[in-house]
């Protein structure tokens, strides 16, 4: 059955941030609509402008969320991640399947009564990771890069997770993961552009580009399983 489906995006870039996850989904007969949160330039302050006016909900079916370049404690940021957490809220409320990956997953996380915390070590290059048998989506391998983790309470179903951070968990209709399903070669090599300084003396930018070309096909197969499996969650009587 279509549905109508809302990507949210973040900071705008010279490749899309959801990858190939729009033109998939309009494949298989949804119809897909767009809110970028962050404009690409900054404003007087030197801060992202956000644009918090969201869709919205009564005519949509479901919400997908993707990553940012900030982080949902930072200070400068959190006036508009707070705004985000209560259109989340309001998904929820209204018993929408919501799909939140890395900082989509971090502002469900704090939905649910948990939080953001620093990770000990940046996670990047392509993991695997044990999951359980009831988890939807692969143990791997999976397009990472991100150093923050999510703790969440714990009634919250933690389904899969690497010795980083937890990967994938999930409550009632809504899912997070910490990883990016999304990843196309030119969304990999704008990240790049745009942040590969934080990969220094980490992980070299050539052996990410190697680990991408080995793996990144079977990863973006696996995207499309659990899009497959997402869109197929039902709504919930709220």
């Amino acid at each position: 059955m279509a549905k109508n489906v809302l990507l949210i995006t973040h900071e705008q870039t010279d490749a899309s941030d959801y990858g190939y996850v729009a033109s998939y989904l309009t494949e298989l007969g949804h119809d897909v609509r767009h809110h970028t949160v962050l404009e690409a330039t900054v404003n007087k302050d030197g801060f992202l402008a956000a644009n918090t006016n969201f869709p919205a909900l009564d005519d949509l079916d479901s919400v997908i969320m993707f990553g940012s370049f900030t982080h949902a404690y930072a200070e400068h940021t959190r006036h508009w991640v707070e705004e985000e957490v209560a259109y989340v809220t309001q998904i929820r409320d209204r018993g929408m399947p919501y799909l939140g990956i890395c900082f989509g997953a971090q502002i469900l996380a704090e939905v649910l009564g948990g939080r953001t915390v620093k990770a000990d070590h940046l996670e990047a290059g392509m993991i695997e990771f044990s999951a359980d048998p009831t988890c939807p989506v692969a143990a791997g391998p999976w397009f990472s890069w991100h150093n923050d983790k999510v703790e969440l309470p714990a009634h919250i179903e933690v389904l899969a997770a690497s010795d980083v951070a937890p990967q994938v968990f999930r409550d009632g209709n809504s899912l997070g993961v910490q990883f990016h399903p999304e990843v196309t070669d030119e969304l990999m090599t704008e990240w790049l552009r745009v942040g590969g300084a934080e990969l220094i003396g980490k992980l070299d930018p050539d052996e990410f580009r190697r680990q991408w070309q080995e793996s990144g096909k079977t990863a973006q197969l696996h995207g499309r399983e659990l899009l497959d499996w997402f869109m197929k969650v039902e709504p919930v009587a709220s």
